[in-house]
This record gives C-alpha cells, structure tokens and sequence, in this order.
C-alpha cells in the first residue's frame, strides 16, 4: 500500500471511533485487515443468563499499523481478559462498543487478540436467544446476528467484508445437540453430564453470518448428490424439537433443499459452495428464515403444519425454502461490501427463489403467486413519500435495520424480473454466472454485478441503474384513448407519471379487448408519453389492461372507460393472470381515489361467490375484507358487509376443504353477526369446521380470540387442548381482550426488553388492533410512536416497520391520523430513516 493510502487510512481512524460500526471505520479496516481467524469457545449451560467465551483472533496488519491504534469491535456484557500477542492488553481502550489498541503493540504482520467475555441470553433483545418450551420446560439457544450483532456475542471486525473462518468449540449438557456452519470434527461427553462439540474450521464468511443453535434437538439425516461432475454427496440434517417429527413432513422438505442445490448448481453453473446443508427449526425464531452457511435456520411454524395446509401455506414455505437456498450462492459464497447493497442478497434470492418455484413446482404458478404475494407490498410503500431508493446509503451498521424492508424484499425483485425481460433470460444467467465465479469467496457492490451483466448483454445498463436502483418511486402509467363518430380508436397514447425530472425506463404489454377477441401491442416508454400506432383504427375496445404479463414494474391504472367494463365482466376473463392484473389495476384505481371502493367490493364478493381456485380466492377475500373495514365508512359498508359474512357463512357450509381455513380465518376477523359468532363457538369448540378440516393450534386460539374481542369466550378456554406452547397462544388470544386495563398490561409487555419473545410481540400486534376496538387502543398509538427509537434499539431486523405499521394501520380513522401528523410535526429530531419508516406507513391510513 503506498504512503499516501496509509496516511489516508490513518486519518480516518486518528479519532475515538463512533458507536456501532461507521462506514468510513470500515473502510479503513478493509484496506488494513486481511486473513483473518476466528477461534471461539462458548459454554452453555441451562437456565444461565450468560454464556462464557473466549476468542482468539489472528489477522494480518498490511503495513504500518495505524497511528490512532487497531480498532476491534466488542459489546459483549462483560470483558473479563484481553491480551494482545500474548501479552495482557493493558493499554487497550473502551470506547463505545470497541475496544482501541495502541499502535506500538501491533505488528506489521500477523497479529492475535485473545479474550474472555460473557454474552447475555435472553428471550429476546439478545445475539443469543433461549427459547423454553413450555410444554416440556427444555430449552434451545440459537444466535442471530444480522446485521451487526456479532460484537454483541464476542469480540470481532463486525463487517461483512472482512470475511474470516471460524472454528467453532461448544460446551453444553451432554443431553443437547448443536449444530453450527462447519462439521464436528469432535464431540466428548463427560461424566458430569456436559459434553464438548470442536467444529471445523468453517469456510470463509462475513461475522454476520456466523451461527450456532444449541438444545433437546432431535436430528434427522439425508444426503445431496453434488454436480460440475464429482461423484460426491454432502450430508443434510434436519434439526427439530422432538414433538415436531409427527407434524413435519421431514422427505418433501429434504427433497425441496436437495432439488433446489441441483437447480442452482446448473442455473449459475456453480456447485454448492458449503461442506454441508443442515436446517434447523427454531421455535420462536423472529422471522421466517436465516440463511446461515451450512446450517439455514427456520420458524419452525413456518415448515411444519399442524393442519392440511392451505394452498398459501405451500407456496410460501417453497418461496422461503427457496430463498435460503439461494443465498448460498447471492450473500454467502458472494457477499456485499456493505449493507447499503442489502438487496444485492435479499432482491436476488427473492426473484431467483419463484424462478425455482417455476421450474420445480409449476402447478404453484410461481409468477402468479409473485404478483399478489410480492409486488403490491412493494408498490405501497414505494408510491409513499417515506420511499427509498433500493441502494440505500449507510453511514453506520448501527442504522443497518432500517434497509430491510419492501424496497429490498418486494421492489428489488420486481426489477430483477423486468430486467430478465428486457435483456432475455440467456444473457441474464450469463452475466449472473460471470458474477458469480469473479467474486466467488469474496465481496460485490451492485455496480460489479451490473458491470458482469453488461458485458454478457453487450448494451449500457446506466440509464436502467440510475431509475431501478439509485432512485426512489415508481411510475404511474395510463393508457389514454379516443374513439371517433365511427367507433373506431382515433389516438392511443401511454402517459406515464412519477415526477417533474424522473421518467423510468419502461417496456409495456398492453392488451385491448373486443367481446373475445384480445390484441396485444409492445410498448417502449422510456419517456413521458409513446404513441401505440398499432391499436389505431381497429373498432373500440371494451377495455385496456397494461402489463398483463406483469413483467413490468409501476401503477398501471385504468381508464374510466375500461374501469367501468371490468366492474361488469372481469370474472368472465380465462387467463388468471391477466385476470389477477385487471383485479389489481382495479385496486390500484381504487387506491388512488379515482374509483368507488363500494362498486369494487360489490364485484369482489360477486367474484368470491364463484372462485374455486384457493390462492384466487384467497386473495379476492383479502381485498374484499380491506374494502370493507379501511375503506368504506360504516354507514356504506354495512350491506357489504353483511353480504360479505353471509357469502362466507354459506362457503364455510360447503364444505369445500381446500377454501375452509381460509375463509374461517377471514370470519373471525371479520365477522360481528350473531350468525358469524355462534359458527366461531362450534369450529373453535370442536377444532373442526365442515368437510371434517381440522383446525391447527394457531387457528383455534385465533377463535378464542375472537370470542374473547366479542366478550363471548364463557367456558370455552378451560376446554380447550393445552398444546405445545400454549403461553404463546394464550398471550396472542388475550391480547384481543376488549378492556382498557389489559390493554395497559399488554403495551407495558412490548416495552420489556428480555420477556416475552420477540416473535410473539409482532404476532400480538394484530390482535390487540383487533377490528372494532379502536377507541381502546388509539391512546397507545402516540406511545407507540413515542418509543419507536427504543424499539429500533432493542429488537431485531423488521420489527420497527412491523411496530409502527401495527399501531399506525391498525386504525383507520381521521383522529389517528391527526396523532401520527402531530408526532412527524414535533418530532423534529427524529432519524430520518425512522420518519420514513413512519411516512411509508401513514401513506396508507391517509388513503
């Protein structure tokens, strides 16, 4: 390195460095910092509130060590011993979460950090989390350290590109199991009843990805064959709660991470980079999954079904298994330099995991599912003011928590669809690939991969950059059209919106109905407005859908000509496709107020009253109930309402198994008849509704729920089964309780930092918003707002925008509006992402 890059890199780092992890202190380090080595022993016993550890660290120093000293990151609890190249560490340095090495105790060369420390483990707010099971008291301990919670657990460079290998030694009661990134190379049980776990040395990753998970597992084995010609096989565990086997179905998940592995290989032409895949089924674990190298953590909710499944269940557990795989290759064996290219990982692994649903699962109907699933999320927030580019800048990995959410994981995928469109499939796998081996056990930025896909597409990406990636919002797109005195199309033009300066780069179907007959035109908008010469002169069309192979990302609204002839015939269109567009062009119109919500609920519920296929359906009473309860006043809703109940009430009568949990899900949501409450009482009584469909634990506590918001619970809960976790759902049921005291109790809960599990804190949220309740929980609203920073604090990624949605969206009236408006105009302190986050959620409830 020369002179002049050393003295730049000191002068960064010439001061204390700032809490968390800044980007211009990881930058330095990056240029300083190489081979490093993790060497870490965690002891583990049951009921303990620490973990004791110790770390040796070995790295190499490129150059002159650093004049202000070698700054390592470390919050841990307690810091017992340090010592610096075998010499106790004296001069070192608190400040902040980091400790400060002097200069002249380094070397230029290889260096060691050895320390002794302890982590906390709680139920929640800690990098170590215990679950305990409350039907059978065992315990299960697993990290999570995304995005920067390592130092919280043991001393490191808490950045993701600084990879390291780890190896890994645990001590724990001799009855447990654990499982971490890499093999056991070892495992001696002791005659005091604990035994030692020595782990391999792990391959090479970022600290965020290090991983462990510890307690009564049970252990089932498979194995994967590998690809690129070796006759070889990894081994594949599945690590679960031993009540979980009868409800797990343990070959179809073995079989969908195994087929996903081969897919991947041959898409990216790229064998599975790990030494093996294990998954583990967490209890409680805070959201869906976590892609750790070589051991994939999951809900275990999220996998296992205590029921048949719904047709929704399904296609979200292969979108998420899918997912994790993905990641092997987009975040794990390929990394981003820094969290402001989260979606690098998250948008690919989304886009690429319905690619797998696709070819491996067609009957899944992956890119219709994509459609209602993924991008209505994205265009809600995206349409908001609180919106952000999907690069979003990060000055410090402390504020890392707020980049995820639905630009990353809704819009970021969207794109990644359209950009397949634009350049072909073949060029896209090509550039992808070329990516993919370039920066193989290393790390990328966005302008790498687009760079690879340039190349493979032999045309300039920029101008798609600049609008997809480095700029927030979306268009708004319309088609604008004229017929003359002889009933033919006089001018067809598309007009898009979105901004006086920003015009996205857009490549649009268009599809013009007559009676049966459908036209199809292909439209570069790339500017304000394009004329379609082709649709020009034909006879006048019915109606006019835009993207109707939803390849394209925007608002495509309706014209008031086409609005008014899908509100009378959409249901008779064949294609599900174009039919789920033409249903949500109609929502969109709805959303912007150009539309009479009454008149689309009224073809909603004519639609319902036909749909057989349970993901069409599904979604249409979705849209249906959010008609009813955000956006029709109560005088205008009622008679929909009561149609809505009475149509659900006859369905649920049917006995149609693949539509009933479903729609007794919306019922107790919505349902407020006499009617409605009695069918509550007897499925939730019986755990079973019509055409002998059984009810889950979760669906017949949600009935209880419902009993309970309606002050009809009775005797009902004492007869209930006592299933495994039953504190959980009795806290999620009790949350609907309809008193202003319990209310009180509940929000005092979300403010405890270690009880009770985070996961069953967000889960609460829509049942102490239940419907109906708003004059007993408005008062909550402006606390909630007020302890948002705390919350960004203290739980862990998607919990803040879950919070503040939650309370913000569980309301729908003028005087919730008024408290949220009045908390963004006196906090004028508050962090700019955290007043996003806020805005992106107000966005709706204004509407």
């Amino acid at each position: 390195m020369s002179l002049a890059a050393v003295a730049a890199c000191m002068s960064v780092v010439c001061q204390d460095p700032d809490a968390g992890i800044s980007l211009e202190l990881a930058r330095a380090r990056a240029q300083q910092i190489t081979a490093t080595h993790y060497d870490l022993e965690f002891t583990l016993a049951a009921d303990s509130e620490v973990a004791r550890g110790r770390a040796v660290i070995r790295f190499t120093l490129k150059g002159d060590p650093p004049a202000s000293g070698l700054v390592l990151d470390c919050d841990c609890t307690e810091l017992i011993e340090v010592r610096l190249n075998g010499v106790a560490a004296d001069g070192a340095r608190r400040v902040h979460d980091h400790l400060v090495f002097p200069a002249e105790r380094l070397s230029d060369g290889e260096n060691e950090i050895e320390a002794t420390f302890t982590s906390a483990i709680a139920a929640t707010g800690t990098p170590l989390t215990r679950y305990r099971d409350t039907s059978t008291g065992k315990q299960y301990l697993y990290t999570l350290l995304v995005p920067a919670d390592a130092h919280r657990l043991f001393p490191c460079f808490d950045q993701p590109d600084l990879k390291a290998t780890f190896t890994l030694r645990v001590h724990a009661p001799a009855a447990w199991q654990v499982v971490g990134n890499a093999e056991v190379d070892d495992h001696t049980a002791r005659s005091d009843g604990t035994a030692t776990w020595q782990f391999a040395p792990s391959e090479k990753i970022s600290t965020y990805l290090f991983a462990f998970a510890a307690g009564d597992f049970e252990v089932l084995e498979s194995t994967f064959p590998l690809r690129a010609g070796k006759d070889q096989e990894r081994r594949m565990r599945l690590y679960l709660r031993p009540q979980e086997k009868a409800r797990v179905d343990a070959n179809t998940l073995f079989t969908m991470h195994a087929r996903a592995v081969d897919a991947l290989a041959t898409l990216f032409d790229q064998p599975y980079p790990f030494s093996k895949l294990d998954f583990v089924l967490v209890p409680g674990f805070p959201y869906g999954g976590m892609e750790h190298p070589g051991a994939i953590f999951y809900r275990d909710n999220a996998l296992s079904f205590d029921h048949a499944p719904t047709a929704n269940e399904l296609v979200n557990r292969s979108a998420l298994v899918y997912h994790e795989v993905s990641h092997q290759w987009f975040g794990n064996l390929v990394s981003f330099v820094w969290f402001d290219d989260l979606w690098l990982k998250e948008g690919f692994a989304t886009f690429i995991g319905y690619q797998l649903i696709e070819s491996l699962e067609p009957e899944r109907r992956a890119w219709l599912a994509f459609h209602r699933r993924v991008k209505p999320r994205a265009y809600e927030v995206d349409a908001t003011p609180g919106t952000t580019p999907v690069y979003q800048a990060l000055a410090n990995l402390s504020d890392a928590k707020s980049a995820y959410g639905a630009i990353v994981y809704n819009k970021a995928p969207a794109v990644l669809r359209e950009l397949e469109a634009r350049l072909s499939p073949e060029r896209f796998r090509a550039g992808v690939s070329a990516f993919l081996r370039r920066f193989a056990w290393g790390n990328a930025t966005w302008k790498d991969l687009v760079a690879a896909l340039e190349q493979a597409a032999e045309r300039p990406l920029s101008t798609w950059s600049e609008a997809w990636i480095l700029s927030p919002g979306l268009p708004r797109v319309r088609a604008e059209w004229s017929v003359d005195s002889d009933g033919r199309v006089a001018a067809f033009v598309l007009r898009q919106e979105g901004g006086d300066k920003m015009r996205w780069p857009l490549r649009v179907s268009v599809l013009a109905a007559r009676g049966t007959e459908q036209t199809r035109a292909e439209v570069v908008l790339d500017g304000e407005r394009a004329e379609v010469p082709a649709l020009v002169g034909r006879a006048a069309f019915d109606w006019v859908v835009l993207n109707p192979g939803d390849e394209a990302y925007g608002l495509f609204l309706l014209d008031a000509r086409s609005a008014d002839a899908l509100l009378r015939g959409l249901p008779s269109e064949a294609d599900p496709l174009v039919r789920a567009v033409a249903f949500s062009a109609l929502r969109e119109t709805m959303r912007v107020g150009e539309l009479d919500p009454l008149r689309l609920g009224e073809l909603l519920l004519t639609s319902l009253d036909s749909e057989r296929d349970p993901q069409a359906h599904a979604w249409l009473l979705d849209a249906l109930t959010q008609v009813c309860l955000r956006y029709l006043a109560p005088e205008r809703a009622a008679k929909l309402r009561a149609d809505t109940e009475q149509l659900m009430c006859a369905q649920l009568d049917r006995g149609t198994s693949a539509l009933q949990l479903q729609l007794f899900r919306s019922l107790v949501r919505a349902g407020r008849s006499a009617d409605a409450l009695a069918r509550i009482v007897a499925a939730t009584s019986t755990q079973k509704l019509a055409g002998d469909v059984a009810l889950g634990q979760e669906d017949t506590y949600l009935g209880l729920a419902a009993l309970i918001a309606a002050s009809q619970d009775a005797d009902l809960r004492a007869k209930l089964p006592q299933p495994d976790d039953v504190a959980k759902y009795v806290y999620l049921a009790d949350a609907a309780t309809p008193s202003a005291e319990h209310k009180a109790r509940y929000f005092k809960t979300y403010l405890d930092a270690k009880e009770p599990p985070e996961q069953w804190v967000q889960q609460s949220l829509a049942f102490f918003h239940w419907p109906g309740q708003d004059e007993l929980t408005l008062p909550y609203l402006r606390q909630a707002l007020d302890q948002v920073e705390w919350v960004k604090q203290h739980r862990k990624i998607f919990f803040m925008p879950a919070w503040i949605d939650g309370f913000v969206n569980g309301h729908s009236s003028a005087a919730a509006l008024a408290v949220v408006e009045a908390f963004l105009a006196e906090r004028k302190d508050l962090a700019e992402d955290v007043r996003k986050k806020v805005l992106q959620s107000l966005d709706e409830l204004r509407r």
